[in-house]
């Protein structure tokens, strides 16, 4: 890992996450946030940004492994546990110019999160705090005052999603 690049914060979309170290020898495990292993893989160069960072560097001299159905990294510069956990809680990205485009109705998680939400009435949901995968569709979490929201993302409760205003319009009440 070395160079610094100057890719901006806001051109960079997190892959995944740097967990805690998994073996004695330097590796730690990582959480893959898209949508697949396969599909982190595939995406070339990665840039990391630690914790006590505030820009992204390019990664290079990394190793990724697969133990299973999860995802091991080793560091060039780190081949013990404790130089290793100096990586805790890094974020790997790429570049947003390396995602496919989507279709007038795919999106990307990051593009929906912090979007305001209201439905038909224009009673406010609050803005998209994350997102959940339950397996059989994506559920929005949206957070208005101390109120916490959850909403399915699918056809028959999304109206619409504006991505020009950040605003989803849903056919929801707060009392589903």
């Amino acid at each position: 890992m070395s160079q610094q690049d100057n890719v901006q914060n806001d051109e960079m979309i997190v892959i995944a996450k740097v967990g805690a170290t998994y073996r004695l020898k330097g590796e730690l495990k990582l959480y893959v946030l898209s949508d697949s292993i396969e599909t982190a893989l595939s995406y070339g160069q990665w840039y990391i940004k630690k914790a006590s960072d505030r820009t992204w560097s390019v990664l290079t001299g990394e190793s990724v492994s697969r133990v299973g159905d999860k995802l091991v990294i080793q560091f060039a510069d780190a081949d013990v546990k404790e130089i290793a956990a100096k990586y805790t809680n890094a974020l790997l990205a790429v570049p947003r110019s390396v995602l496919k485009e989507t279709a007038e109705d795919e999106y990307y998680w990051v593009d929906l999160i912090g979007m305001q939400v209201v439905n038909k009435e224009g009673q406010s949901f609050g803005k998209v705090d994350d997102i959940l995968d339950t397996g059989a569709n994506e559920v929005l979490c949206c957070k208005y005052k101390d109120q916490s929201y959850l909403i399915p993302f699918v056809n028959d409760y999304v109206i619409e999603v504006n991505k020009d205003q950040k605003l989803i319009t849903v056919d929801w009440q707060y009392d589903y």
